[in-house]
């Protein structure tokens, strides 16, 4: 009997260390504006399984491209106790109340990809955006040094979609005073969506009597809408069509003549370091990972921008491939 007794009280002593063990894990909220795309997906798996390897614990929630409901789901996570909060915002001028409401329950919040505007942000980290437009108009211009361009930015409401734009100007506007390079449309495209993109390109196409030899679209997602509707009017490959983010689509039509570029950023790379410095922020450790500051109008943000590369049909499976982003399986299939 005392043996049982024994063996009973062993089994509840282990079983209330492990309970708290569990309990003890430090909670890392993690949001995402919607989970339609391998990026974002893959970008969740990546964190969440960095946060588990480090001994933490992930706690996610995808808001649709609502920005209303990034909110909700923020303060649900702020009461199931997360201590760092790592947002990719919806609507970067709503979520400045995420910000407001995590600090009142004295939690960090890390901005991630896309700043966070207006308020007392505490870190930043993404790529930087203004160098993805600088390469994607390097990389084209020195194909077509002279002709039309097209100019298809991202969300008004996501900064980063200025600075792609910015980016791209940057190289792009000596060409225009030398007259040799002639925007014949500049226009930003809602929610980065590919739709949207198509719509816009079929209506300037329909009207204008003049084609473009270039379109700068800035993320793959409007690129493949683009591509899809140039395969209607037979122009498919007779365009050169930049991009970033290497979604699956994009890779497929640049193996197969259509896009010609796109710009890869790592969000393996990515997810990974924001999972370790919300780590260290909760040890209370020092982090020396931040390498400059970026103001979102309200202060200089501690931020980490991380290095984008170009990916084309010469480079894709180094690049690509190589940091298990996609397999070589699923682009050259037939």
């Amino acid at each position: 009997m005392k043996n049982l007794v024994f063996v009973f009280a062993s089994l509840m002593l282990i079983s209330v260390i492990f309970s708290c063990k569990e309990e003890g894990k430090i909670k890392i909220g993690f949001l995402e504006p919607q989970l339609k795309t391998d990026r974002y997906i893959k970008e969740t798996e990546y964190f969440t399984k960095k946060i588990e390897a480090l001994g933490g614990e992930c706690i996610s929630a995808s808001a649709d491209e609502d920005d209303q409901l990034q909110i909700r789901q923020a303060k649900e996570m702020i009461s199931k106790g997360v201590k760092v909060l790592v947002i990719c915002a919806v609507n970067q001028n709503t979520a400045p109340e995420i910000v407001r409401v995590a600090h009142k329950a004295k939690i960090k919040v890390i901005a991630y990809d896309r700043l966070i505007r207006n308020c007392d942000l505490d870190y930043y980290i993404t790529f930087d955006s203004e160098k993805v437009g600088e390469l994607m108009a390097n990389y084209v211009t020195k194909i077509k040094s002279e002709g039309n361009y097209i100019l298809l930015g991202g969300d008004k409401a996501d900064l980063n979609a200025s600075l792609v734009k910015a980016g791209q100007l940057k190289v792009i506007s000596p060409l225009i005073n030398a007259g040799k390079i002639k925007i014949i449309y500049n226009t930003f495209i809602e929610s980065w969506s590919g739709d949207n993109a198509k719509g816009e390109m079929k209506k300037f196409l329909d009207l204008s009597q003049e084609k473009p030899d270039v379109i700068l679209a800035s993320n793959d997602g409007m690129a493949n809408g683009v591509i899809d509707l140039l395969k209607e009017y037979k122009l498919q490959g007779k365009i050169l069509i930049t991009g970033q983010d290497a979604l699956l689509p994009s890779c497929r039509n640049i193996v197969n003549g259509y896009q010609t570029m796109t710009v890869y950023k790592s969000v393996k790379t990515l997810a990974n370091q924001a999972a370790e410095i919300s780590i260290k922020i909760c040890r209370k450790e020092v982090v020396s990972d931040f390498n400059t500051t970026v103001s979102n109008g309200k202060k200089e943000v501690p931020a980490l921008l991380l290095e984008p590369i170009v990916v084309d049909k010469n480079n894709i499976k180094a690049v690509v491939i190589g940091d298990g982003f996609l397999s070589e399986k699923d682009i050259y299939q037939n």
